[in-house]
């Protein structure tokens, strides 16, 4: 079977959306991934089919791989920087299987070689350009100070940043918007704030940050969706390739599910294309922190409330628990009853109940085997950011403990002590009640703190949890009946398991 590119298109009579090779480079993308690919160019692609806005995306390859023959780039580039797209999951209830060609991308180029550096300056200096993307990882948007100005390329994404847009200052040009979707808080101002020191530790005049500043527009976004990545069955890789009439190693799967929200204005809206052509799941709002929260509570803050004690009730994936009326109901019941009206003041209380309904859809992917033992990583830090703060709210809002959040507690206790075996190098190894031995890792003292307490009474586990004010911020015992309703919630576990006490908060 051929390849993917414009020949085998043009054999096989594609009549499908292309946009036009000859299109200006309107984007520069810092950032080859999968998330990348799937979602922003994905978005470009779109806006380009709808609206006409005849703009493609010149990629920069992040970093330098001479030792891997550039293996992206040759590989990227050879098929003509097309690549598939196959969102896969539910939406409305409903299995969804469905494949778009991307051909938005124009090229990809490695600035740490010298003919790709020059290539670079080209697209940063050409009246073209307008926005900037990236997605360098939470580690990326970070001050390295061993990168100086005389780097021909120098390695941290902000330094390479600053060297690009003093590319354009240089040349006179105009500033760009920069769309940053590296999952850290006020992702665009800290970007822009390492750019800044750069161009100060570097000595540059004060003209081009005056240039930054009056020029210039880093954005602060948000965005959520999961992206499997690739298909790893390779029978499964080859029906899909059977399906699509090629071979495309740069196939990129993601759920039908997306959202990026992008801090900014109605005049920001307007250069946005994507916005233009109203692409579902993508808007424009003064600040994106109410989204943000959203996003821990409902969606990250269900993983973590119910997926502990939901593996002691012998799961093993997410979707099998949302097919258990028990264990669904239970996270609905939570989010529904506990974490939405916390949230109801800040944003309309029908989203909040459409993105939490979407969460049960998302989590019953039938494309994805997402094992819930890998949630569980680090649960302590997790439930501490996720979850206690719906509960400290839910009380002081209601004037009493919210069930299910308070039973989450005592199965995350219950996680991290049944059938304790001890602490070894790679983790806390323990035996859920059908016999399966599990290791649960997390930060150190978390580990050592039940690994002391292996053998203690629900009493005095349950009081030493609360107690510890490393693992929460605060002592717990000051949230009034929370330690005998835990007490009790961790006894009914014990007796009876996690599957009857999470039933009994659906009463």
């Amino acid at each position: 079977m051929e390849k993917l590119s414009y020949k085998t298109l043009q054999d096989r009579g594609y009549k499908g959306y292309l946009v036009p090779r000859d299109a200006p480079e309107k984007v520069l993308q810092f950032g080859e991934g999968n998330f990348l690919r799937s979602f922003v160019d994905r978005y470009f692609d779109y806006a380009n089919e709808k609206t006409g806005w005849n703009g493609r995306i010149c990629i920069l390859q992040p970093i330098d791989d001479a030792a891997h023959d550039y293996g992206f780039i040759k590989g990227l580039n050879a098929q003509d920087c097309l690549y598939t797209v196959l969102e896969r999951g539910k939406l409305d209830g409903k299995t969804y299987d469905d494949a778009r060609l991307v051909s938005s991308v124009s090229r990809c180029l490695n600035p740490f070689r010298a003919e790709d550096l020059e290539e670079l300056k080209k697209v940063a200096t050409s009246d073209d350009l307008e926005l900037v993307v990236s997605n360098t990882t939470e580690a990326g948007i970070a001050y390295d100070p061993t990168c100086k100005a005389e780097d021909a390329w120098p390695s941290s994404f902000p330094a390479k940043l600053a060297k690009t847009l003093r590319f354009r200052f240089d040349a006179g040009k105009g500033g760009l918007t920069i769309l940053s979707c590296e999952l850290i808080d006020h992702n665009g101002a800290e970007l822009e704030k390492i750019v800044k020191r750069y161009a100060s530790d570097w000595g540059w005049e004060k003209e081009f940050t005056d240039w930054l500043d009056k020029e210039c527009l880093f954005c602060t976004t948000l965005v959520d969706t999961i992206v499997p990545g690739r298909i790893r069955d390779p029978k499964e890789a080859a029906k899909v390739a059977e399906r699509l009439g090629y071979e495309d190693p740069f196939l990129a799967v993601r759920e039908p599910f997306q959202m990026w929200g992008i801090e900014g204005d109605d005049k920001l809206a307007a250069k946005l294309p994507f916005i233009q052509s109203k692409e579902p799941g993508v808007f424009v709002t003064p600040d994106v922190t109410p989204y943000k929260k959203r996003k821990v509570r409902i969606l990250n803050g269900a993983h973590t409330g119910f997926v502990p004690g939901a593996w002691l009730a012998g799961f093993n994936i997410v979707r099998d628990c949302m097919h258990d009326d028990t264990i669904r109901g239970f996270m609905n019941t939570m989010l529904e009853t506990e974490v939405i009206p916390t949230l109801s003041k800040e944003l309309d209380r029908a989203d909040l109940e459409a993105f939490a309904a979407a969460v049960e859809n998302r989590f019953d992917n039938p494309f994805i085997d997402h094992q819930l033992l890998s949630i569980c990583l680090n649960s302590t830090s997790k439930w501490r950011a996720r979850d206690l703060p719906s509960l400290l709210d839910y009380v002081e809002q209601e004037g009493k403990l919210p069930k299910c959040l308070t039973m989450s507690l005592a199965a995350l206790m219950a996680f991290y002590t049944t059938g304790a075996e001890g602490l070894a190098d790679d983790g806390l190894h323990l035996k859920r009640a059908d016999g399966t031995e599990y290791v649960a890792q997390d930060d150190a003292s978390a580990l050592a703190f039940f690994a002391e307490r292996k053998d203690a009474s629900t009493e005095k586990l349950v009081d030493d949890v609360l107690a510890n004010t490393d693992m929460w911020g605060q002592d717990l015992h000051e949230v009034k009946g929370l330690r005998d309703a835990v007490v009790a919630d961790l006894d009914l576990i014990r007796r009876e398991g996690t599957k009857a006490a999470f039933a009994s908060c659906l009463k």
